[in-house]
C-alpha cells in the first residue's frame, strides 16, 4: 500500500519513509529472535519482509546472503547480495546523511560487491563478474586479487588475450596465494608460453611443497617447453608424491634419456611398468567441511583382485591437516574404475603413497 501511495501521490515518500524504516527495525528483530531460537526459515521470512518495506540498511539482505550460502542457494545469495548494493547506493529523504556516514556506506558497498563477484565467479556468471571487477580495478589498480579475478573471469569467457597481459603482468607480483599462482599458470600454459606457465608453477610448490597437483602441472610445462634439465629433477619429485601416475614416470624418464642418463631413464620405465596399478585423471574437490580425491584406477601388473593399499596426505594452508588409509581392487590389466577418497576436512593440497606390498 505505501508502493501504491507514493506512485499516486509521490510527495508522501516523506510520511512513508519513517514509516517503512520503523516497520523496519520491528522485522530485522523478529529475523534477529528467530534464528538465535533455531528458526532459520522463520528468520529469512523475516528479513525478506525487511528488504521489502526498507532497504536502505543493508544489515536483513547481508544475512539472507549468508543463510542462502549456507544452503547452497546460489542464486537466491547472489540476489540478496545486488539487493544490498542497491540499497547502499541510495539515501534517504528525510535527512542528510554526515560525511562519515556516507563514507561507511560506500565501504560496505565495497566490500559487498566483492563478495558478489567471488560468488558469480564460483557459480560460473564470468561476465557478470567481469562488470564489477572492472569497476573495483578502477579504483584500486594494483589490487593483486581484483586482476586475478579479472583475469579469470576473462579467461572463462574466452578474452583469452586480455586475460594472459594481465596474468604476465601478475607472474612478477609478490604475495600472490596458491588459487591465484594455479589460476596464472593454467592461463599461461593454455596461451603456449609454457615456460611462464612453469614459472608459475615452480611458485605454487613454495607454497604447496606437497602439492601432487603442484607439481603434475609444473612437470607438464616444463615437458611442454621441452625444459630437459629442469625436467629430469622436477619430474623425480612428481613420481615421489604421485608413484603411481604412469605419465609422471614417462616423463621423468623421457627427460633423464634426452639428457643421457640411460641408466635413471630405464630404471624409471622399470618403476613405472611394475607398478601395481596406475592412477589417472585425480582431482581434488572440496565441498562443505570435507575433501575428495576423485580418479581412476588402471589395472597394470597386479593380478586382478589383488588388494593395494594407499595412504593420501591432505594438506591446509598451515601443513597436514591428517590422512586417509585407502584400499582399492586391482582391475584387469588395462582395464579401468573409477574411485573416490574423502577426507573430513577442507584440503588444499594431498599427495599419496602406496603401501607395499600387495595383498593378493
Amino acid at each position: 500500500m505505501f508502493t501504491d501511495a507514493q506512485r499516486i501521490y509521490p510527495a508522501y515518500e516523506l510520511d512513508i519513509a519513517p514509516q517503512r524504516e520503523a516497520a523496519w527495525i520491528e522485522l530485522f528483530n523478529q529475523g534477529i529472535a528467530a534464528y538465535s531460537e533455531g528458526d532459520v526459515e522463520g528468520a529469512i521470512e523475516a528479513w525478506k519482509l525487511a528488504e521489502m518495506m526498507w532497504d536502505l540498511r543493508p544489515d536483513a539482505s547481508l544475512n539472507l546472503a549468508g543463510l542462502f550460502k549456507d544452503q547452497r542457494r546460489w542464486d537466491d545469495a547472489i540476489g540478496a547480495y545486488q539487493r544490498a548494493i542497491a540499497g547502499l547506493e541510495r539515501k534517504p529523504v528525510t535527512r542528510v546523511l554526515p560525511q562519515e556516514e556516507l563514507h561507511a556506506r560506500e565501504e560496505q558497498r565495497i566490500r559487498t560487491e566483492a563478495s558478489l563477484a567471488e560468488l558469480l565467479l564460483f557459480t560460473d556468471r564470468f561476465a557478470e563478474a567481469e562488470t564489477l571487477l572492472r569497476r573495483h580495478l578502477e579504483r584500486d589498480p594494483t589490487s593483486v586479487r581484483v586482476r586475478a579475478d579479472l583475469a579469470a573471469a576473462l579467461n572463462e569467457s574466452g578474452k583469452e588475450t586480455e586475460a594472459v597481459a594481465i596474468y604476465t603482468g601478475l607472474i612478477s607480483e609478490t604475495g600472490l596465494g596458491a588459487k591465484d599462482l594455479f589460476n596464472i599458470g593454467i592461463a599461461l600454459y593454455r596461451a603456449n608460453d609454457f615456460m611462464a606457465a612453469a614459472e608459475a608453477f615452480e611458485r605454487l610448490t613454495n607454497l604447496q611443497p606437497n602439492s601432487r597437483d603442484a607439481w603434475f602441472n609444473y612437470t607438464n610445462s616444463l615437458f611442454a617447453a621441452e625444459s630437459w634439465e629442469s625436467l629430469a629433477a622436477v619430474g623425480d619429485r612428481l613420481t615421489e608424491v604421485d608413484p603411481l601416475g604412469e605419465s609422471a614416470g614417462l616423463i621423468a624418464a623421457r627427460a633423464h634419456l634426452e639428457l643421457g642418463d640411460e641408466q635413471s631413464a630405464v630404471e624409471g620405465l622399470d618403476r613405472t611398468e611394475s607398478a601395481p596399478i596406475h592412477l589417472e585423471g585425480l582431482r581434488l574437490l572440496t565441498s562443505g567441511p570435507g575433501t575428495s580425491i576423485l580418479g581412476q584406477v588402471v589395472g597394470n601388473a597386479a593380478e586382478p583382485g589383488t588388494s593395494v593399499r594407499l595412504r593420501f596426505t591432505f594438506y591446509g594452508t598451515n601443513g597436514a591437516l591428517g590422512t586417509e588409509p585407502f584400499t582399492v581392487s586391482a582391475p584387469s590389466q588395462g582395464t579401468r574404475e573409477r574411485f573416490e577418497v574423502s577426507f573430513a576436512g577442507q584440503a588444499t593440497a594431498y599427495r599419496y603413497e602406496l603401501l607395499s606390498p600387495p595383498i593378493p
